[in-house]
C-alpha cells in the first residue's frame, strides 16, 4: 500500500520540473535577438520529423501490411486536431503563454509519436498505430497555429520577415526527407521513432522563443474556454470567403503527400521521400520572393496565383500519368513550393492583418480547424474513394485521378476571385459613381 501511494506521489514530478525548466528558461537573461532567432530553430525541428514521416507513411503502412488503415489515419489526425485547435488557441489568447503552451505540447506529442510508430514495428495491430497517432494528432494539432501567432506577435516587420522564418521549417522538412532517403528508411517504422527524438528536443527549445503572453483579458464563459468564439470571424464577408475558400482548396490537396508518394513508387522511383523534398526547394525560393516583394502587391492576388498554381499542379500529374514520365511528376511536385508558399504562408498573414489583437491566436486556430482538420478529412475519403474508383495497376490510370481533383481545385478559386475580388472592384465602382 505505501508503494502505491509513493508512486501517486511522483506522478507530478515530471510536469512540475517542466513548468521549473519553463520558468527559467522564460527570466533566463537571454537578448530579443537570441529568442527571435530560436524561432527559425524551433521551425526548423517542428517541419523536419514531419518530412521525414509523412511523405513515407503510406509506403510505410504497405510495407507493415496496414496499407489499408491510411485514409484512417489521414482523416483522424485532422479529426483530433480539430478537438483540440480551438481550445489551445483559446488559451494562449486568454490563460497562458503560446510559447509554453507549445513547448508542453511537443513534448507530450513526442511520446506519443513514438509509440505510434513502435507498435507498427513490433507488429500490433495498426489500429494501435491508429490509436496512438491520433493522440498525436490531438497533441500536435494546435502547434502550428501557435508557432504562426508567436512569430507575427513578436516579429517587427511580419510582412517582410514572417516568410523567411517560415522557411526554416522548409529546410527542416526537406531535410528529415533526405535524410531518411539518405539512409535507407522510406518504408521502415524507424523513420517515425526518430522523428519523435526530433520532436522531443523541438519541444524543451520552445520555452527558449520569444515570450507571447495572453492578450484577452475580458472574455469570459465556455464559449470562451472552447475557443467557439472564433467563430464571430465568420460573420465577416471577407474573411467568411476566406475560411472557405482555403478549405476547400485543402480538400484536393490532402492527396499529394497521401498519393504522390504511391504514384512515385508505381512509376519506379527508389527513393519517393527524398524526391517529395524538390518542392521545398523551390519553396525556399518561393519565400524569398514573398518576403521581397512585400508591401507591393495585395496579398489577395498571390492567394489567386497560389490556387492556380494548384490547378496545374493537378494536370501536371494527369499528364504525367498520360506520357508515362517521372520527369513529368517531379515539376508537379516542384509546383508546391509556390502554392504553399502563396496560398497558406500568405494566407495567415492575410488573416492575421485583419483580425482584432485579442483573437490572433483564435484566428490562427480557426484556419487550421475548417484548413487542416475538416478539410483534411473530407479530403482524406474524398481522395481515397477517387483513388479506388480511377486506378489500377495501369499507370494512365492515374490522368483521370487527377483531372477529377483539378476540376474540384478550380471551385475555391472561381469562389475566392468572384468574393472577394470582384466585390472589391464592385465596391470600388460604386464608391466613384
Amino acid at each position: 500500500m505505501g508503494s502505491v501511494n509513493v508512486v501517486f506521489m511522483l506522478r507530478p514530478l515530471p510536469l512540475a520540473m517542466l513548468k521549473a525548466y519553463g520558468y527559467i528558461c522564460t527570466t533566463m537573461g537571454m537578448t530579443g535577438n537570441f529568442r527571435r532567432y530560436m524561432m527559425w530553430v524551433v521551425m526548423f525541428l517542428m517541419f523536419m520529423p514531419l518530412g521525414m514521416w509523412v511523405p513515407s507513411l503510406a509506403n510505410i503502412l504497405q510495407a507493415h501490411g496496414a496499407r489499408w488503415v491510411l485514409p484512417y489515419v489521414m482523416a483522424v489526425t485532422p479529426l483530433c486536431a480539430m478537438l483540440s485547435a480551438l481550445v489551445f488557441g483559446a488559451l494562449s489568447d486568454r490563460k497562458m503563454n503560446a510559447e509554453q503552451l507549445l513547448g508542453y505540447l511537443g513534448i507530450f506529442g513526442a511520446f506519443f509519436l513514438w509509440l505510434g510508430f513502435f507498435a507498427l514495428d513490433q507488429g500490433w495491430h495498426p489500429g494501435w498505430y491508429l490509436f496512438f497517432q491520433g493522440c498525436n494528432a490531438l497533441l500536435s494539432g494546435p502547434m502550428f497555429a501557435l508557432m504562426t501567432k508567436i512569430k507575427l506577435v513578436n516579429l517587427p516587420n511580419a510582412a517582410k520577415s514572417f516568410p523567411l522564418y517560415a522557411m526554416g521549417g522548409t529546410i527542416g522538412w526537406m531535410s528529415g526527407g533526405c535524410l531518411i532517403s539518405w539512409f535507407g528508411l522510406d518504408q521502415s517504422a524507424e523513420t517515425g521513432q526518430l522523428a519523435a527524438y526530433i520532436r522531443l528536443v523541438m519541444g524543451f527549445l520552445c520555452f527558449l522563443l520569444p515570450a507571447t503572453p495572453p492578450t484577452d483579458h475580458v472574455s469570459q464563459g465556455w464559449k470562451a474556454v472552447l475557443g467557439i468564439t472564433a467563430f464571430k470571424l465568420l460573420k465577416i464577408r471577407e474573411l467568411r470567403v476566406f475560411y472557405f475558400a482555403s478549405a476547400l482548396f485543402a480538400i484536393p490537396c490532402v492527396s499529394f503527400y497521401m498519393l504522390v508518394p504511391t504514384m512515385l513508387k508505381d512509376f519506379g522511383s527508389v527513393h519517393p521521400a527524398a524526391q517529395m523534398t524538390m518542392g521545398q526547394a523551390v519553396e525556399i525560393a518561393s519565400l524569398l520572393f514573398i518576403s521581397f516583394v512585400a508591401g507591393r502587391f495585395r496579398i489577395r492576388w498571390f492567394l489567386i496565383a497560389g490556387m492556380l498554381l494548384g490547378v496545374t499542379r493537378f494536370a501536371l500529374f494527369a499528364l504525367a500519368g498520360e506520357l508515362g514520365v517521372l520527369a513529368v511528376i517531379w515539376l508537379g511536385i516542384g509546383l508546391h513550393g509556390p502554392i504553399y508558399t502563396f496560398v497558406t504562408v500568405t494566407g495567415r498573414i492575410f488573416l492575421d492583418k485583419r483580425v482584432p489583437d485579442t483573437m490572433r491566436g483564435q484566428a490562427q486556430a480557426l484556419y487550421q480547424l475548417l484548413v487542416g482538420s475538416i478539410a483534411g478529412i473530407v479530403g482524406s475519403f474524398f481522395c481515397e474513394t477517387v483513388y479506388q474508383y480511377q486506378v489500377t495497376d495501369e499507370l494512365s490510370s492515374w490522368t483521370g485521378f487527377w483531372w477529377i481533383l483539378a476540376a474540384f481545385a478550380m471551385l475555391p478559386l472561381a469562389y475566392f476571385f468572384v468574393g472577394v475580388i470582384a466585390k472589391s472592384r464592385g465596391a470600388e465602382v460604386s464608391r466613384v459613381s
